[in-house]
């Protein structure tokens, strides 16, 4: 059976020079690029699993927080505080790696990511200091933001534009909903056994693995080339290497402002829930920390669907549209989630609150990464989703002190708020669904 491939074929207009604007010095600059659908399918599941285990390494840290409090002799405000150091890490890597990706390529620049994470969670579970085990957190962070900063753009590139939210943001964030499923599933049988220690250092057993596994993956077609392209144009005209400042391109900052307006409320969302999901779960409604862990469980398998769900949906409707839905549900599901007092009702809206995020950030990863040219692609992402992660640092901290000062009922009603600004920011944007990247990029 023949392989299926994409051809990438662009209209003379978007055929410039170096320097030129749109498509210049990318992949797209020459006619008959063909990728094939085998090897960017591979890519995706390469780049999931990462993101998917990089969800253990981040996620283990709020599923076991009862645990972690009680065991540690903490409070939740300073839980919180970790969490919010932990950020700090997220932050920076999500900008750092975003840049080596597109100074070294994307192969490497993932392999360097989920050797950090891998690692510093693996001794982060015998580290007996609290300041050790914080430091570990930040490294952790730093180590695991580049799965989502590199694989999300390096993914956006080898799928073919029709199906692209699908196979970017869909796969990708599906397998991360899979991996928090995987960390709750081994908190269930690992921790009651052996301790929440032993489920930190067997974090380093599926990063090894991913790491062989991305042995078998391609670099990026487009990046590959894109950096030949440039390199020869350099050797012909006797031209220095160039040093484009993404700042200085004709509406970059408009884009940049659109994606930090899209990924505060998803990032701040995302973790000012989430670290105190089973927490919120055993202060409000008294279930015991396993049962809590369980229901997290339930409500990222629906979140693993709503991210096909919402990323598929862009890829017909658009991305404007599909987020614009998307935060409009996120708003009424929080909302009755948080004020439920029922624990039925709050498991029903709860699930598909949290599985709303899958379909944002699904969305969001794909729209952010079709922003800029190849060349700056991993440096654009990494700026705007670095920028709405700035932001998200508090978010931990604030739900914390929230929750001790009120109850966990207030801070997460709040987070209602958050996808207003989603609102603005898909109203603002380009639309993008259906053509090459090419043809929107920067």
């Amino acid at each position: 059976m023949s392989e299926k491939v994409v051809p990438v074929n662009l209209p003379a207009r978007l055929r410039k020079p170096l320097g030129g604007g749109a498509g210049s010095g990318d992949a797209g600059a020459s006619t008959g690029l063909k990728i094939p659908f085998r090897g960017a399918f591979l890519v995706a599941v390469a780049a999931g699993l990462g993101y998917g285990f990089d969800a253990y390494a981040v996620n283990i840290y709020g599923i076991l927080g009862p645990t972690l409090i009680k065991d540690l002799d903490i409070t939740a405000r300073t839980f919180g505080l970790i969490g919010s150091i932990f950020l700090v890490g997220y932050t920076i890597g999500t900008i750092g790696f975003g840049i080596l990706a597109d100074h070294i390529g994307r192969c490497d620049a993932l392999g360097w990511s989920i050797i950090l994470y891998g690692i510093t969670t693996a001794i982060g579970g015998i580290s007996s200091n609290l300041y050790i085990f914080t430091g570990l957190r930040f490294l952790t962070g730093i180590g695991g933001a580049g799965e989502l900063a590199v694989g999300a753009p390096y993914t956006a590139e080898m799928w073919p534009a029709k199906v692209r939210a699908l196979g970017t943001g869909g796969i990708m964030f599906s397998l991360y909903s899979a991996g928090y499923i995987f960390a709750a599933i081994c908190a269930l049988f690992i921790v009651p056994r052996f301790g929440w220690r032993w489920a930190f250092g067997f974090a380093i057993v599926p990063a090894v693995l991913v790491f062989i596994f991305r042995q078998l993956i391609q670099e990026s077609v487009r990046f590959q080339h894109a950096k030949a392209e440039i390199e020869q144009r350099l050797r012909e005209e006797g031209l220095h290497h160039p040093r484009v400042n993404i700042f200085s391109l004709p509406g970059a900052w408009r884009r940049i402002i659109v994606g930090w307006l899209l990924y505060v409320p998803n990032a701040c969302g995302y973790w000012g829930i989430t670290v105190f999901l089973t927490t919120f779960m055993v202060k409000k409604f008294g279930v015991t920390p396993i049962d809590a862990i369980f229901y997290a469980m339930i409500f990222y398998i629906v979140q693993f669907f709503l991210s096909y769900v919402g990323t598929g949906l862009s890829d017909i409707i658009g991305r404007r549209a599909a987020g614009i839905l998307g935060a409009l549900i996120m708003i009424g599901c929080t909302i009755v989630a948080s004020t439920a007092a029922s624990f039925h009702t709050f498991v029903i809206f709860g699930g598909v609150m949290i599985g709303m995020l899958g379909w944002m950030w699904g969305i969001g990863d794909t729209y952010l990464s079709e922003f800029f040219r190849t060349t700056l692609r991993g440096t654009g992402f990494g700026i705007m989703v670095g920028g709405g992660r700035v932001a998200s640092i508090f978010a931990p901290y604030l739900v914390g002190v929230g929750i001790a000062a009120w109850g966990p009922t207030i801070p997460f009603l709040l987070t209602s708020c958050l996808w207003v600004v989603s609102i603005i920011g898909y109203l603002l944007g380009p639309e993008t669904h259906g053509r090459e990247l090419e043809e929107v990029q920067l």
